[in-house]
């Protein structure tokens, strides 16, 4: 685990240390708010419980290949993103990125509006950031500052609110990489092998671990995934990075759904995980939840043969689509790759941020 840290910070240095002089436009007064239209949401059935083998079927049928829109920066700024993740509210983008730390953007346009958040060790300033979609109306977002476990708000205004300490490290490796909005004052979060929730209770935090994701057929394995939570739906999503596993759980874990496309039976003999993890094939890379959909990106390769194919210009991945009960319903081959994507729901695009075009993004239209 400590090699695997110390690799993905050098990775994430170098990617900062690539980018181009910014040249930003002016900050611009922010676009208004999208009107908000509540929508009654029906019930989903319950879950199916058990293991579902998929190995050597085809359960999504024949495979959509798209073509994106690759986006040429419409003005002046020119930027280079590290490890970035988005997301998309009220005709905004706001893009994480550790040479930032957040880039903010008219969206569909991908006009670049101002940069918000100061880089350093200091107080209120971010080495880490992640950027969390926010379901509190007074946050258009929230930001994360992943070693200090501190959270804070993006209002309107795009001005940054401290709100609370979530989580206190131990230590360097004790830290949340990813994080989730189940409720104004929840969030879940896998942490090491286990999914937990925290919850704001006024000037402290309740955590309580939700499930514990060790494969019963590979104790030994990392636990290592992406997760994804809706919570209109009170279900959560969890797939396997190092095995092509997909878990469909409510969000107290009381009900449990695996797709196995690994084989119909391995463990720790058949499932040999190489001591450098960037060794070993990557399966799932990011959940992307959806209100009725959940759409899963999926590489099935190593990161030594994805760079390499990258180098030559050959860049592919996939995108599979599951209904909330776990039944698979599309996959899509799109021509780039990515690890951090963000899909705007009310449109089904997909936006992708690569880092070999000088101009990042990238748009797929799924639906």
């Amino acid at each position: 685990m400590k090699q695997l840290f110390i690799y993905s910070i050098l990775c994430l240095s170098l990617a900062a240390c690539g980018g181009k002089k910014n040249n930003a436009a002016e900050p611009q007064e922010t676009p208004a708010a999208d009107s908000i239209v509540e929508e009654k949401i029906v019930a989903l059935p319950p879950l199916e419980e058990g293991e579902v083998f998929l190995k050597d079927k085809d359960p999504f049928g024949e495979v959509v290949e798209l073509q994106g829109n690759h986006i040429v920066e419409p003005d002046t700024f020119i930027f280079k993103p590290a490890s970035p993740n988005m997301v998309i509210k009220d005709s905004l983008m706001i893009m994480q990125s550790r040479n930032a730390p957040f880039y903010i953007f008219r969206y569909p346009e991908f006009t670049y509006i101002k940069t918000v958040g100061r880089t350093g060790n200091g107080p209120d300033e971010f080495v880490a950031p992640y950027v969390i979609a926010s379901l509190n109306p007074a946050y258009l977002c929230y930001l994360f500052e992943r070693p200090k476990g501190m959270l804070y708000g993006l209002d309107k205004k795009l001005e940054i609110h401290p709100i609370q300490k979530i989580h206190s490290s131990k230590s360097m490796w004790d830290y949340i990489e990813h994080i989730y909005a189940a409720g104004k004052n929840s969030f879940v979060y896998p942490k090491g092998r286990n999914i937990y929730r925290a919850t704001l209770e006024g000037d402290s935090v309740r955590t309580e671990e939700i499930k514990d994701m060790t494969l019963k057929q590979a104790k030994k394995m990392p636990a290592t995934g992406c997760l994804g939570i809706n919570p209109a739906r009170h279900r959560m999503v969890y797939a396997y990075k190092y095995a092509r596993i997909i878990k469909f759980m409510d969000l107290d874990s009381n009900a449990e759904r695996t797709l196995n496309f690994q084989q119909s039976g391995f463990d720790e003999g058949t499932l040999h995980i190489a001591d450098g993890l960037d060794a070993n094939v990557t399966y799932y890379m990011q959940v992307l939840p959806t209100r009725d959909y959940v759409y899963i990106t999926y590489s099935g390769r190593t990161p030594y043969v994805v760079a390499a194919e990258n180098n030559k210009g050959k860049h592919h991945m996939y995108v599979e689509k599951y209904d909330w009960n776990g039944n698979p319903v599309k996959k899509y081959k799109l021509n780039d790759f990515c690890v951090y994507t963000v899909l705007d729901e009310k449109t089904n695009r997909l936006v992708l941020s690569t880092y070999y075009y000088d101009d990042p993004l990238v748009v797929y239209q799924l639906d």
